[in-house]
């Protein structure tokens, strides 16, 4: 009937407009919850990459208590270390503050000559600090300052928000089952929510463990290549290397800046310059545009374009933090919109939905 028809079609764009400003709500909300949501994030991934640990402890018959202790131990014995690492690096940098002065003046008094041959204009380091010296206020310092230690403090509180909800996790995780259950109406609707749980289990592990892997293989490309050249600090370049490829598509040309810079300032020839520069560059394409996607195969089925959108998308919400996580939450998002058949092109925007293969594939 015309009138029967009509009133669906009106019933469907109310519920069209409905759903648009939810998520409209839903986006404002994760942005201005922020602080909450992203040691929560942080934690969950964690807890999801802790379970097969977990598992393994108490087939050996351990308490949960014990295992939720020793895991615990473990992460905060590791982020000792990178601390321990962070504070060695910063102290040598002060260290050899002067020398690494000395070859940066050395490399400007080479740059002002090229300049005044081909310009005309005679350059000093003079003119370089009295330009820095009359923009660079008290007031300012004093701003940069502030906003240092307000975000060292906010990196602390999130630390410790993460680590509260991650004990919080670990002591849960292995009864998610149990949970879901519960809050399923019936069997129909409860199989359903474990399967979509183990369906983001399986796909954010399965993603993260690969990028784990040629993450620290890049780390070490970064290494050796860094200490074949004699760059100071080769373990730190390594390191950062190692989490920013974390960060996809601009992570790995961020990670290439700061060694080549310090080349630039230690090297003495050009060709060793474009010699590291190529090597670094050829590590990251290596690792990242050949390994990589062999390894990941067809496991996470997320277009080229979505995730760069995705990654300025999470980054414009959450930084850093949601640069790194972008691809997990989209993973998430695909598959809570695959729950519902009304978002079915959302789905297939994200990716081909391959749920059958990401259940079935391991690392």
């Amino acid at each position: 009937m015309p009138g029967i028809s009509k009133m669906k079609k009106n019933l469907n764009t109310i519920k069209n407009v409905l759903l648009l400003f939810a998520v409209i709500l839903v986006l404002y909300l994760v942005k201005v919850l922020a602080t909450l949501l992203i040691p929560l994030a942080l934690a969950l991934f964690v807890a999801l990459l802790l379970q097969p640990l977990i598992a393994w402890f108490q087939s050996k018959n351990w308490p949960l208590g014990w295992t939720i202790v020793a895991i615990s131990l473990m992460t905060t014995s590791a982020l000792g270390l990178l601390g321990l690492m962070f504070a060695n690096t910063g102290g040598k940098f002060i260290a050899e503050k002067d020398n690494l002065l000395q070859m940066i003046n050395d490399k400007l008094d080479i740059v002002f000559v090229y300049v005044e041959q081909w310009t005309g204009e005679k350059l000093s380091l003079l003119d370089i600090e009295t330009y820095v010296s009359t923009h660079l206020s008290s007031d300012l310092l004093i701003t940069s300052s502030e906003k240092f230690a307000d975000s060292l403090g906010g990196f602390f509180g999130m630390f410790f928000m993460a680590s509260l909800y991650l004990m919080a996790l670990l002591g849960s995780i292995m009864k998610y089952e149990q949970f879901l259950s519960y809050l399923g109406n019936d069997q129909k609707k409860s199989s359903s929510l474990i399967s979509a749980f183990e369906t983001v289990k399986n796909s954010i592990v399965g993603y993260i463990k690969v990028k784990f892997f040629v993450s620290f293989l890049t780390g070490l490309g970064f290494f050796i290549v860094c200490l074949i050249f004699g760059i100071d600090f080769p373990l730190f370049w390594g390191f950062l290397a190692f989490i920013l490829n974390f960060i996809p598509t601009v992570g790995s040309v961020i990670a290439t800046l700061p060694p080549v810079l310090m080349g630039l300032i230690q090297l003495e020839h050009m060709w060793e310059i474009v010699l590291l520069l190529v090597l670094l560059g050829g590590v990251q394409v290596v690792f990242g545009s050949v390994l990589e996607p062999k390894l990941l195969g067809d496991r996470l089925s997320l277009s080229t374009v979505v995730v760069i959108f995705g990654l300025v998308f999470w980054g414009y919400l959450w930084g850093v933090v949601g640069m790194i996580l972008s691809v997990p939450l989209l993973v998430l998002t695909k598959v809570i919109l695959s729950q519902f058949p009304d978002a079915d092109m959302l789905v297939r925007l994200i990716g081909v939905d391959n749920t059958t293969t990401i259940k079935k594939t391991k690392i």
